[in-house]
Parts: C-alpha cells; sequence; structure tokens
C-alpha cells in the first residue's frame, strides 16, 4: 500500500495545489486564520470527515476513523508572516503586508492531501488505527499571554490520547524529492530578551556631568559577543543575538537609557540556563561606570526533539516510497517550532521536505519576500504523511 501512495498523492496534485494558491493568496496571521479555517472545514466536510473548530482559537481538528486501537497525530501549521510578497504570480498574496513566507500554506494543503487519502483508505476498511488532523493557529507568534498555537493546542488537549505524532515543513535548502530528519534535538529553543541601560542624560557638550549610556551599551554588547566564545563549551550550541538597538533623539544631548532586544538559541535546557544567566552577567559591566540596568526575558518554544523510535518509523516510510537515497539526516539548525511543544506532550517526529528545483539560479529562502517552492514537492509532502501514520499501525 505504502508504495502506492505517491501515484494517489499525485493523482490528486491539481486540488492539493489549488488549496494551497487558495490560501497563499488570502493569508492571514497568527490567530486570524478565520478564512483559512473556513476553507480546512469546507474540504473536511466535503470528505465526511468529523472535526471541531476553533481550538486554540482558530484551529481545527479532524478525526478518520479506521480499525481503532491506536491513533496518530498529523499536524500542519496556518499562518503568515508581515511581509510584502514580491513575487509574480497569479496567486501572489492579495494583502499587503502579509504573506505565507514560510510555507504554512504548502503544510496545510498536503495535509488537506493526506486526509483525502487517509478517509478513501479508511472507507475501504484498510486504515489500521485512527488518525487526529492537527490544523494549527499561529506558528509563528504568540498571544497576549505568550502562547503559540501549537502550545494551546496541547493545552486544550488537542493531542490527549495520542500514540505519536508527525509534522513536516519546507525545506527550500534542499532538492525537490528529497526529505530529512534526525532523531533527537533538531531545532533550537529559542527566548527573547529586552535590556534597558540607564545611565544620567545631559548636554552632549558636558559628559563629565552625566553617565553616558552610549559607551556603557558598547561596553554591555562587548561582552555579550564573548558568551558564546568564552562562556559556552565550545562543543555545546549556542547562539545570542541583538537584533535592535534604540536610544537618543537628538544630536546635542545625551540620553539616559537605551534599550538592546534579541534572542537566545540553544539546544538544551542546560545550555538555555547558562545564556540567560550570562546575559545578565554581561550587563553587571555598566555598574563600574555609574549606571545600571534592567533585563527582561519571554521564554519561547523549547527544544523540538524527535524521539528516536518515532523516527526510526518515518525514516522507514519514506525511504519506502522515495528510496533510501533520498532520505537524508538533517543538519541540526537553531531556527526553532513550537512543533515542540506537541513532542513534549506526545512522541513525535518532524520532517523537512525538500522543495528546490534544482534547475533555479538560486534558493528561495523561508521569511524573505520572493519566498517559493516547487509545486511538485507537495504530493511528496501528503504522500510521507500518509505513510508515516500507516509505517506506524504498521510497525
Amino acid at each position: 500500500m505504502k508504495n502506492n501512495l505517491l501515484s494517489k498523492a499525485k493523482s490528486i496534485h491539481e486540488d492539493i495545489r489549488s488549496w494551497r494558491r487558495e490560501i497563499h493568496k488570502y493569508p492571514e496571521l497568527s490567530f486570524t486564520e478565520e478564512k483559512t479555517s473556513q476553507l480546512v472545514q469546507k474540504v473536511l466536510t466535503d470528505l465526511d470527515i468529523e472535526f471541531k473548530s476553533n481550538v486554540a482559537k482558530t484551529g481545527v481538528v479532524g478525526l478518520i476513523k479506521g480499525k481503532g486501537g491506536k491513533t496518530v497525530g498529523l499536524r500542519a501549521d496556518m499562518d503568515a508572516l508581515p511581509i510584502f510578497e514580491e513575487n509574480e504570480t497569479n496567486f501572489n498574496s492579495s494583502r499587503n503586508g502579509i504573506m505565507h513566507a514560510c510555507g504554512h500554506d504548502a503544510h496545510t494543503a498536503m495535509l488537506l492531501g493526506a486526509a483525502r487519502i487517509l478517509k478513501e483508505m479508511a472507507t475501504k476498511g484498510e486504515l489500521a488505527g485512527d488518525v487526529r488532523l492537527l490544523f494549527q493557529p499561529s506558528e509563528e507568534d504568540w498571544d497576549d499571554e505568550g502562547k503559540s498555537g501549537g502550545k494551546r493546542m496541547v493545552e486544550e488537549g488537542a493531542l490527549d490520547g495520542l500514540d505519536v505524532v508527525f509534522g513536516l515543513h519546507v525545506d527550500p535548502e534542499h532538492d525537490i524529492g528529497t526529505v530529512s530528519t534526525r532523531s533527537g534535538p533538531m531545532l533550537a529553543a529559542v527566548d527573547t530578551f529586552e535590556i534597558v541601560i540607564k545611565g544620567k542624560g545631559g548636554h552632549a557638550a558636558s559628559p563629565h556631568l552625566t553617565k553616558d549610556v552610549i559607551p556603557q551599551t558598547a561596553l554591555v554588547i562587548n561582552a555579550i559577543q564573548q558568551i558564546v566564545s568564552r562562556r559556552l563549551d565550545p562543543i555545546e550550541s549556542g547562539v545570542v543575538s541583538i537584533t535592535t538597538i534604540n536610544g537618543g533623539n537628538a544630536t546635542n544631548v545625551i540620553d539616559e537609557k537605551i534599550t538592546l532586544t534579541g534572542t537566545l538559541r540553544s539546544l538544551t535546557q542546560e545550555t538555555r540556563e547558562l545564556l540567560r544567566q550570562e546575559l545578565c552577567n554581561a550587563c553587571e559591566v555598566v555598574k563600574a561606570m555609574g549606571g545600571d540596568y534592567e533585563i527582561s526575558f519571554e521564554y519561547g518554544y523549547p527544544v523540538t526533539n524527535n524521539d528516536p523510535e518515532t523516527t526510526k518509523i518515518a525514516i522507514t516510510a519514506v525511504e519506502k516510497i522515495l528510496g533510501k537515497e533520498n532520505v537524508q539526516e538533517a543538519d541540526i539548525t537553531l531556527g526553532a517550532e513550537d512543533f515542540s511543544y506537541m513532542a513534549q506532550a506526545v512522541p513525535g517526529n518532524f520532517l523537512f521536505l525538500g522543495t528546490h528545483n534544482p534547475s533555479w539560479d538560486k534558493h528561495y529562502y523561508v521569511h524573505t519576500p520572493t519566498f517559493r517552492i516547487d509545486e511538485d514537492a507537495l504530493p511528496i509532502g501528503s504522500a510521507s504523511l500518509c505513510a508515516a501514520a500507516i509505517e506506524y499501525f504498521d510497525s
């Protein structure tokens, strides 16, 4: 059966592509995915798949009933990004400043394609277990309570009773026809920080009467740059990035404060705690110059950690439809994914789906205005999700 999954997915390629383009044309930001949710609900209704809407605000959870016993979760995220699209297609974003620049339109369409295939199998009595379809809002951002869509879905019970969960993400760095994953940590934990350096303001002609925050901030930045190189074990992975600096409004005024913001990225809880503590230590240098500081953290997504046994199942499944030569070990990267919350709740595996056309003269990366995928990857993604679920049942 698994050997036929790719041909089944290719036979509905036009539908998957149509869903993807419709979602792409009408992108919606985190927790506002109303139109996308309605499309998902319509397709599930047409497929006679029962579902629950308004999960985690705008999410949809569907259920394909097979022979019971085991239940597999398949996840797709639905939100877009605040980016102005610069492509030239007939399905470009119709909403200025909002774009599906991370492939979530494709993720949703591919899960709908998988749902169609699995529902057909269930109707024929060929599906050995139940499949829960997790259409998740807000992977890119979080709400006023600091919760993303993945975290809210876990808290609201969308994963209760699941035995495993699988998800996938488009990968513009690898060619179409390839899939990659790895056991253990694959994507980083990410936390954000805000540092306010406080001094004493005054006239630029009388710096001796001030506690100038500009040189204080320079010292802090220099100290921060030494955290990874001198405070973190070289065998471990971590990144501290200062991404904004705000302060000062006039050329003849020494301001009294400067605000820095940025991110911390790590692959273990120990490194995560170390980076936070060392960031605080780095800020202490301002006190030698008469300044002070305030620091705050917003804890983000945890490490995406693929369960070893579930990963073996996913690899075996995809090898059966693509061949061993096209299934690769994924690199560890310091990007972050809120699939991590689901993989904490139940054993999980996350796949990367190659979407680069090798004939293109360059790669079109995620989170850019020109991001694009080769849509021939869509049925491969649908088939991969189906294969993972079926392989788990068979195992």
